[in-house]
């Protein structure tokens, strides 16, 4: 499996002038521009060579989006990064939801979910639409359900993201805050977990927590985005490990 390199990243979101990015392995608090997120695709753009830096091959990545806790906007900032993924891969990128959102409205048409693809024999392909606001990104449902990690086993899952490696550049995993447990568990099949903050509301210690779960489960923490800042950085985001 391809890892991410162990230095931590921490994104940080608040107006400010935007540093260039340059590849490196060691990557200072960056400070990106958002103040409407939508508004500000630099700030994707810093946030995926950020992670981009930290690779150790060239394989296809996966990457977990998740948050200490819920309203942080780590489907904003994981669907932000996807499709800054899609616009510099030559192969495409896959968005997996993985929260069971969609699943309180339906759309009609929507494809099955890549679960419900897998047990039926059908082709993975059939489960995927293209995303309405990128050119080489594929959007997928990971299972049915409200929670569908519960709906998915470990091996089965395993097998379904060993399946997609080989054919998309970029795995984004959209996925529910660290109080579904099953969440963080999912970690563990991933090459890095990043976590989404949000100013003002997530304490350190919920921080610290998300992180301590998720190396618990076998996963691998490369990083915070703190989102929604209006006011100055709190203390604990200068401290380098």
């Amino acid at each position: 499996m391809n890892k991410l390199s162990t230095p931590e990243l921490t994104v940080l979101q608040r107006p400010a002038q935007m540093p260039e990015v340059t590849e490196r392995r060691e990557i200072a608090p960056v400070r990106v521009d958002v103040g409407a997120i939508a508004r500000h695709e630099q700030a994707f753009v810093q946030l995926y060579y950020a992670i981009e830096a930290r690779r150790t091959s060239t394989v296809s990545l996966v990457v977990q989006f998740i948050a200490p806790g819920s309203g942080a906007g780590a489907s904003t900032v994981a669907s932000g990064y996807a499709r800054v993924a899609a616009d510099d891969q030559p192969q495409s990128v896959l968005y997996i939801d993985c929260t069971g959102r969609r699943q309180e409205k339906p759309l009609p048409g929507d494809p099955p979910s890549l679960l419900e693809a897998l047990r039926r024999g059908r082709p993975l392909s059939e489960a995927m639409a293209p995303a309405g606001n990128a050119a080489n990104l594929l959007w997928a449902r990971l299972a049915p359900g409200q929670r569908p990690l519960l709906n998915i086993g470990g091996e089965r899952l395993q097998t379904l993201l060993d399946m997609l490696r080989g054919q998309y550049a970029v795995i984004v995993l959209d996925c529910d805050s660290t109080i579904n447990p099953e969440s963080a568990a999912l970690a563990r099949y991933c090459d890095g977990s990043v976590l989404v903050v949000a100013a003002g509301r997530t304490r350190q210690t919920e921080i610290d927590s998300a992180k301590t779960l998720i190396e618990r489960m076998g996963g691998q923490p490369v990083g915070v985005v703190l989102n929604r800042e209006k006011s100055v950085l709190p203390g604990w985001f200068g401290r380098r490990r």
